[in-house]
């Protein structure tokens, strides 16, 4: 694939991966035009999810057949779930003039983010077969190729291509899921499904969640809703900071999903203040959207609560007074039964070891924790350093416009809260600050894509009323009276957030940064994975290799990719790898005396080992690491066992010609 209009086919097929499942689902709940279009794809990541963990039970292959069947189990089930529940059942289908209500300001608005969003992508990235050279691209990369060949995207497997010891592990495996399943069901490469799914979730499914917070916090204003959604593509923290930074793409997909799960949440708990679902059809979409929230990335569940922290603890405050206001008894029981929940919770989070890892991971402090605070405020996290003055102003005026609202009052709170983690993890190095962020790895670039989950829809309310404010003055001069118009001001808003989010310089620092990622170096550099002259022996790997062939490598010289890249069984797939077997300890250690010591040469039959790749010593940053050494590996080239088949520049492939002294 060579140029992004082949790729429209592709696209658009990812478009209804992540569409038709959850529209089938809530079209079964008789949930229908503007909530359906915010929620499809929410839904749809958890069906596909569930979909995928199911298949190898039943021993189904990953594929078209395994999503019908998952998506008519769940449209199934949640058509029973109507049609038993009475709640469920009362409430009537909208009709057709109120489902349209606001429908295609909302498109409009998705379409302007993917707009923008796609032209940036364009800028940095040539064609999509390009891949960034981020340290988890490897693993993400190869991940999803490892589901393609393996038929087997479940969480419980996405990453057993790295644990040859470990029979089952869970790791969030939703994006890996969905890659996959474009990559077998268009036949292209898993870089550009990787791509091209990327595109979906960051130009539109995030656009759309953060519209669809929007409208539960601010109403159904046409106007307020083409905002939202253009708006989540003007800032830079998000989508293009994870991108930038070790391409997150489990991540990012968590975050784009975040704001449905917050404005679920403020539907079920205060549904007086809100509009555009019922309680009941919110909490039947809670549950929905949980197992795609897991596996997408549990932090995102934190990030949730995070955001939302100042109305539970309201709400927590106002259930503990209401019970000291009946009696004390009756006030110390309900703290005993918040302490025992807390705990509770605690606790059973603790048991998990992906939850107690996380506290193993810490940032040192690279900011001034004043400054850390400026720049996360004014949206302009590292590495980029450029204010965004206008957009910071619009989330001032939203602040202040939303706090006069009733129920709302909880707002700037929130928008502090979400001000002060950046600096807590970029500017100090205090050990409660590290706790504090361990749910996003103490680490600065997923704690800075936090800040827009709450900043668009602000930042939208706030551009409504500076419109409105414009307008007023406009209509008491007798000035611009199309503006006045509805249709005008949707134009106006859709046109003046392209001006704004093309203007401004930290986005435009930001994909130079993002377009660092992408490039491939004529020579090692040590900051990239692989370099032109690597790539391209990558690519003529299947001149002389084979599917069967397990070819030697170590994986800290960017190797590794060869998997993803040429769909090549690679002996170390990860760099991070810390679970290895005794044959690949010993290959590690001592491949280059496969030619004289038999039980290297056993060692080395058993793992098939028929070529080895050598990429030099040129290693990525990583490897200060003690992990990062493969003696073995990086020795072997120069042993008599290895003959020289194929070379590009400094990258070279040797074929296994002698083992255990005997010529092969």
């Amino acid at each position: 694939m060579t140029s992004w209009i082949e790729a429209v086919p592709a696209f658009v097929v990812a478009l209804l991966i992540l569409a038709l499942p959850g529209a089938a689902v809530l079209a079964a709940l008789r949930i229908r035009g503007l909530m359906a279009l915010c929620l499809a794809p929410t839904v749809s990541v958890s069906v596909l999810a569930v979909s995928a963990i199911v298949a190898p039970l039943i021993n189904l292959r990953w594929g078209i057949p395994v999503v019908l069947v998952g998506t008519a189990v769940a449209t199934a089930a949640a058509w029973a779930a109507r049609r038993f529940i009475p709640a469920l059942n009362s409430i009537e289908a909208v009709s057709g003039a109120r489902s349209r209500v606001g429908l295609s300001a909302g498109a409009i608005g998705a379409l302007t983010a993917l707009s923008i969003t796609t032209l940036l992508l364009l800028l940095v990235a040539r064609t999509p077969e390009q891949f960034t050279q981020g340290y988890d691209t490897v693993f993400h990369l190869n991940a999803s190729a490892n589901a393609v060949d393996t038929g087997n995207a479940s969480s419980f497997a996405i990453s057993s291509f790295i644990l040859p010891t470990v029979k089952s592990s869970f790791y969030p495996g939703a994006w890996h899921g969905l890659v996959s399943l474009l990559a077998i069901v268009t036949g292209i490469s898993v870089p550009a499904a990787t791509n091209l799914m990327w595109l979906a979730v960051a130009g539109l499914v995030w656009p759309l969640s953060a519209m669809f917070l929007t409208r539960v916090l601010f109403g159904a204003r046409p106007l307020l809703l083409v905002s939202a959604a253009a708006l989540a593509a003007a800032f830079p923290a998000f989508p293009w900071l994870l991108l930038q930074y070790g391409s997150a793409y489990p991540n990012s997909l968590s975050n784009a999903l975040v704001p449905v799960g917050i404005g679920l949440v403020l539907v079920v708990l205060r549904p007086a203040k809100h509009h555009g679902l019922e309680p009941v059809q919110a909490l039947t979409v809670v549950v929905l959207f949980l197992p795609g929230a897991v596996t997408a990335q549990p932090n995102g569940v934190f990030s949730i609560l995070l955001v939302l922290t100042p109305l539970l603890g309201y709400l927590i405050y106002a259930w503990l007074r209401t019970g000291f206001s009946r009696s004390h008894l009756h006030g110390w029981v309900r703290v005993a039964l918040l302490v025992c929940a807390l705990g509770v919770a605690a606790a059973a989070l603790y048991t998990l070891p992906q939850i107690r890892s996380l506290f193993s991971y810490t940032s040192p402090a690279f900011l001034l924790f004043p400054l850390a605070l400026i720049r996360n405020f004014t949206h302009a996290p590292a590495p980029i350093w450029f204010p965004a003055l206008a957009l910071t102003a619009l989330v001032l005026i939203g602040v202040r416009a939303g706090f006069r609202r009733p129920g709302l009052r909880w707002l700037p709170a929130a928008l502090v809260l979400l001000v002060f983690t950046y600096p807590l993890t970029a500017g100090t190095n205090f050990v409660a600050a590290n706790i504090a962020m361990a749910p996003w790895w103490d680490n600065p670039e997923r704690v800075a894509a936090l800040m827009p989950l709450m900043a668009v829809p602000l930042a939208a309310l706030g551009l409504v009323h500076a419109m409105d404010w414009l307008g007023s003055k406009a209509k008491s001069h007798n000035l611009s009276p199309a503006l006045l118009q509805r249709k005008g001001k949707v134009a106006a808003a859709a046109g003046l957030v392209v001006v704004l989010a093309l203007s401004n310089p930290g986005l435009w620092q930001m994909k130079g940064q993002v377009g660092i990622m992408f490039e491939v170096p004529a020579e090692p550099n040590g900051l990239a994975q692989i370099d032109a002259q690597e790539l391209a022996l990558i690519h003529r790997l299947p001149n002389y290799t084979s599917v069967d062939d397990v070819i030697a490598n170590n994986p800290y010289n960017g190797s590794a990719l060869a998997m993803a890249l040429a769909g090549r069984q690679m002996l170390f797939p990860y760099s991070s790898q810390g679970d290895l077997n005794e044959d690949l300890y010993t290959l590690r250690f001592w491949l280059n005396r496969v030619g004289s010591d038999p039980d290297v040469c056993a060692a080395a039959k058993r793992q098939g080992v028929t070529y080895l790749l050598d990429f030099g010593t040129d290693y990525i940053p990583a490897f200060n690491d003690p992990r990062s050494l493969y003696p073995g590996i990086t020795l072997a080239a120069d042993s008599d066992a290895f003959t020289l088949v194929a070379n590009e520049g400094h990258a070279k492939l040797y074929k296994l010609t002698t083992c255990g002294g005997i010529r092969l």
